[in-house]
């Protein structure tokens, strides 16, 4: 018996570890099975909002900076164009000073001419009294006459012979001072020519210069671009093409908001000269109306003076005379929309062309280069130049555009930097600036004239 103990003390023993062991485990799992989420402390949750806020600062500073860039792009390539044209300018004025010499040189060399003829004719004459012995000759006439009638024909004779001389004279005179006045404005014109030729040299000069300065100028912020594309495609997890396409949406969403800010400024422009218009118009018809008034009152008192006439006539047997038929309206003046297909379809066949300044085709165009040939097509000849396109065109608000009407930006039209095509729908066909090619685009920018202009 005392032997049994040992052993029945170890098989408890034993359960009891056992029984302890499966609780353990049981718990374990139990505790394992039944836990709840994991929160992360504050510490961490700080530290993921700084890097979400770092990283949306990052980003939004790319974009102003990429933003900041396309402006600059712009600018500089605009103001490119704008030298370009300024030198169509300084050409066109150089085209004008040498129609000018060369029409003055052609009245100078007539007014000498005649200037040779007239002072021909005073040595023919100062030759003829020389071989006469002075006026000798005048005397002996006089004397040698053998009566008062024969002595006064003489006289009236010798008085037509001096009064052709005088006006012979008159005329040498006077043909003389044309001619030194022709001379002189000769040689003005050919100054103003000189001094034109200059300008357009040192135009051009500048064109070049400003156009390579805009070609350095967008290597550089193309480059400061592809940059800026790259970090924000590492800081946004995305490819550098897919961020390439969002910077350009980007870009296309603000002009968007800046051509519909642009429309609305010209919507209401219109709205302004509309109500002026009404206005007006209803001066005008308030005007007419007094008018008609006036003159139906003068019809009445016409008809009632005739039929009065006509009473006193039929009194005395007189025959009333039948009234006079009124003059035909006259025609109305003919369309000249009929060559604009023609303008239209040219533009749009230039389509994709590169710009070149001073290009006028048939490779590469400038904006007032692309507007001339293209109204060329239907016989209209305008000059290679904005301002003087603006000059040679009639006004028309750019509420009341129609297709191939012309375009203008700047300050005003006559120093506007650039054209382009009227097409419909609020587009025009451009040829912008260097580097880029002919296309079609929003007519509504911030520095578009109000008036457009109609060949």
């Amino acid at each position: 018996m005392l032997n049994a103990h040992p052993a029945r003390r170890a098989l408890r023993t034993g359960a009891v570890l056992s029984i302890v062991g499966i609780l353990a485990v049981s718990s374990a799992m139990s505790a394992s099975a039944d836990r709840g989420p994991v929160y992360p402390s504050k510490a961490q949750v700080d530290r993921a909002k700084s890097a979400v806020v770092t990283t949306s600062g990052e980003v939004a500073s790319l974009d102003a900076q990429y933003a900041a860039a396309s402006a600059q792009l712009t600018q500089v390539q605009d103001s490119a164009a704008a030298a370009a044209e300024a030198y169509n300018g300084a050409r066109y004025a150089l085209d004008q000073r040498t129609a000018e010499t060369t029409a003055a040189k052609k009245r100078a060399a007539q007014a000498q001419q005649l200037a040779d003829a007239a002072g021909l004719q005073v040595r023919r004459y100062a030759a003829t009294v020389y071989q006469q012995g002075g006026n000798l000759g005048e005397l002996e006439a006089y004397l040698s006459s053998t009566g008062p009638q024969d002595l006064m024909d003489r006289a009236t004779a010798i008085q037509a012979v001096s009064d052709a001389r005088t006006r012979t004279l008159q005329q040498a005179a006077a043909s003389s001072i044309v001619a030194d006045t022709m001379r002189q404005q000769a040689a003005q014109a050919e100054a103003a020519q000189a001094k034109a030729a200059a300008d357009a040299q040192a135009a051009r000069n500048a064109a070049q210069a400003r156009a390579d300065q805009a070609q350095a100028a967008t290597v550089q912020i193309q480059q400061q671009q592809q940059a800026l594309t790259v970090q924000l495609a590492t800081l946004r997890k995305t490819s550098v093409a897919l961020e390439k396409q969002r910077q350009d949406g980007l870009a296309a969403a603000a002009a968007a908001r800046a051509a519909a800010a642009e429309a609305a400024r010209q919507a209401r422009l219109a709205a302004d000269r509309a109500r002026a218009a009404r206005n007006a118009a209803e001066r005008k018809a308030a005007q007419q109306a007094a008018a008609r008034a006036a003159a139906e009152a003068a019809r009445q008192r016409a008809a009632a003076e005739a039929a009065q006439q006509a009473a006193q006539q039929a009194a005395q047997n007189k025959p009333t005379p039948r009234p006079q038929p009124e003059n035909p309206p006259p025609p109305p003046p003919l369309s000249t929309d009929g060559g604009v297909s023609a303008v239209l379809a040219y533009a749009r066949a230039q389509v994709g062309k590169p710009y070149g300044w001073g290009g006028s085709g048939p490779d590469s165009f400038d904006c007032s280069g692309l507007t001339m040939r293209a109204w060329e097509q239907a016989g209209v000849s305008l000059p290679h130049y904005t301002g003087a396109q603006w000059d040679q065109t009639s006004r028309v608000a750019i509420s009341d555009l129609r297709p191939g009407d012309l375009v203008f930006y700047g300050t005003d039209g006559s120093s506007s930097h650039h054209v382009g095509l009227y097409v419909g729908d609020g587009q025009m066909i451009e040829a912008p600036h260097a580097g880029a090619y002919v296309r079609y685009a929003s007519i509504y920018r911030s520095d578009l004239i109000s008036y457009g202009g109609r060949p």
